[in-house]
């Protein structure tokens, strides 16, 4: 294995021992730069990093005045300054904060608040009917909550009795009894000892193998990671970033949230979904954290409308010209591909892209418009990030995950005849269990301390990691081969006409396997108006010139296609445990 790439720098950035180190950090280097960017109605907003220090200061005393303050706080809301404020108030006052998916059935939500032993939930409106019935609910024996934080309750509603007898209070009140407090000298928030090593965060799983667990990180875990993520993706003071990922999930928090304000980004807000490309427009974002399903989405817009305007073969023939010119050192991308960019707002150079495989071909795609595409590779329970392309490979090393970050350790366990195996990773990012459930921590650590990622893959000769497949998902012939179901979809997602696709293993009869691949068409663009039965001839004539390109036992002996999209997770994950 080589030595760290020369994009990673160690010392890019002061190394934080713990959560409040980042907001120390980000004060002292960035403070009267803007931190979070949004709208209010038909104004712009700006949250500076001193304003957001002040804020968590004033929150913190708040929770201390309130008796809250070091315990288990669950926070459930859209991305806002809010949210973030209430994580780092809870984290940083020793609490455990517990952040929850928004998108949950509301009795899953209930469900968590209770698992995590949560005394108060912060909310936003969008929840306050859920928390609010469940604030007056007595029927429910594991309920630890007393206290509730409505973001956007009116101050003056605040002592109505229907709030009052409820223990609600209003988020902006707190601010000013915390300002009060500090006023009066209260240091028990701002002076508290940090335990690094404690839990400081509870993380539900998203629930692909059926059952959440709720992953346990500490101070340590996530400031050594979002150190890491700072030092080894070139993002930079003055970078602005759409916040487009849920917030509640750990790559948005330790790579946007905290990695990129460690390093003076602007992070503007993005509202819904519905949004995106508007908000991509309105910011003008320099750089993007996103999960490959929203750069399919880039990639298949860009497409469309070339084809729309009959621009189809001019793009083509200027990639071509382009590449030729980059050759000998003449780059006309950011003049040549204006329009493409213009869409995405004109100043976009990079996205960081992970949390699922991504197709190599839009790498290529995105980088000959003048947008790097660093493919990065985590999970929840390192914090999440575990290695990353540095800016330089993204071509150079295609279809790769990157290079380990530093503080990781990683290697290849039980590797087969072609050097796959699992992927372990070591290192202070590393969850410090699941909560309360001894057996499944024990099941995904190694006895020499290793944490068994069950995705399966390899490294090449120079220390760059590859993933062929989850370990959970693999496919085993009765000849013994083994079948990553991810290698066969990937090929399949060349075939524009399929807008998702998941292959899984059926038995036949005598009890064999049959690799069978479930296919969602594009209906709405490529089959528009077409009878059910005619995109079906179409797909599986589509699969069989796939098939001719694989391996006689990697051949997908079974299409169905279906005319609903697959059931998936807050990150556009497909939930296989679902697929029959």
């Amino acid at each position: 294995m080589s030595d760290f790439p020369k994009k990673f720098i160690r010392d890019k950035v002061e190394s934080p021992e713990n959560l409040r180190d980042v907001i120390n950090i980000n004060k002292k280097m960035y403070g009267n730069q803007n931190y979070f960017t949004y709208k209010k109605g038909q104004a712009v907003q700006n949250i500076t990093y001193n304003q957001m220090y002040d804020i968590i200061q004033k929150l913190g005393t708040a929770f201390y005045k309130i008796g809250i303050m070091g315990q288990n706080i669950a926070v459930i809301s859209e991305t806002r300054y809010e949210w973030v404020a209430s994580y780092l108030a809870t984290v940083n006052g020793n609490g455990i904060i517990v952040p929850l998916d928004k998108e949950l059935a509301e009795e899953q939500i209930l469900n968590f608040i209770e698992r995590a032993k949560a005394t108060c939930v912060v909310y936003s409106s969008a929840f306050a009917g859920l928390i609010e019935n469940y604030a007056k609910s007595n029927d429910r024996p594991d309920k630890k909550a007393t206290c509730f934080i409505n973001m956007d309750l009116e101050p003056e509603k605040e002592n109505l009795r229907e709030y009052r007898s409820l223990n609600i209070y209003s988020f902006e009140n707190l601010l000013k009894t915390g300002e009060e407090a500090l006023n009066d000298k209260c240091a028990a928030f701002t002076d508290i000892k940090i335990d690094a090593e404690k839990p400081c965060a509870y993380l539900f799983t998203s629930g692909t193998t059926g059952t959440s667990k709720a992953v346990m990180l500490s101070h340590k875990n996530i400031a050594s990671n979002a150190h890491n993520a700072a030092c080894c993706v070139n993002l930079k003071n003055g970078d602005v970033i759409v916040a487009v990922l849920p917030a509640h999930h750990t790559y948005e928090t330790t790579c946007t949230f905290f990695a990129a304000s460690l390093l003076g980004a602007n992070i503007c807000v993005n509202e819904s979904l519905k949004m995106v490309m508007r908000n991509f427009q309105f910011y003008k974002p320099t750089k993007l954290v996103l999960v490959p399903l929203f750069i399919d989405n880039m990639v298949k817009k860009v497409w469309d409308e070339a084809e729309k305007k009959g621009k189809t073969k001019t793009i083509h023939n200027a990639v071509k010209l382009s590449n030729a010119l980059r050759k000998i050192g003449i780059d006309l991308r950011r003049k040549l591909f204006k329009e493409i960019l213009d869409a995405f707002g004109g100043r976009l150079d990079a996205i960081i892209c992970g949390g699922a495989p991504l197709n190599p071909e839009h790498i290529k795609t995105m980088d000959a418009f003048g947008v790097k595409i660093w493919q990065g590779y985590g999970i929840t329970e390192c914090s999440p990030l575990v290695s990353v392309i540095p800016e330089d490979m993204n071509i150079k090393k295609l279809g790769s995950v990157g290079y380990p970050v530093f503080e990781n350790e990683v290697r290849i366990s039980d590797k087969d005849e072609n050097g796959y195996g699992e992927i372990l990773v070591k290192g202070d990012n590393v969850m410090l269990g699941y909560l309360d459930n001894e057996e499944a921590t024990n099941e995904v650590f190694a006895e020499d301390g290793f944490f068994k990622t069950g995705d399966v893959g390899y490294i090449d000769n120079d220390g760059y990691i590859y993933i062929t497949g989850r370990k959970k998902n693999i496919i085993i012939l009765s000849n013994g081969k083994n079948i990553y179901p991810e290698e066969i979809e990937e090929y399949l997602y060349k075939i524009e006409d399929i807008k998702e696709c998941a292959v899984i293993s059926r038995k036949k009869e005598n009890g064999e396997s049959n690799i069978t691949a479930l296919i969602f068409p594009d209906f709405e663009e490529k089959f528009a108006g077409k009878e059910f039965k005619e995109v079906e001839v179409k797909i599986k004539e589509e699969v069989d010139k796939i098939n001719k390109q694989l391996p006689t036992f990697k051949q997908i002996t079974e299409v169905e296609v279906r005319d609903t999209e697959f059931e998936k997770t807050t990150t556009k994950k497909i939930i296989r445990y679902k697929l029959k």
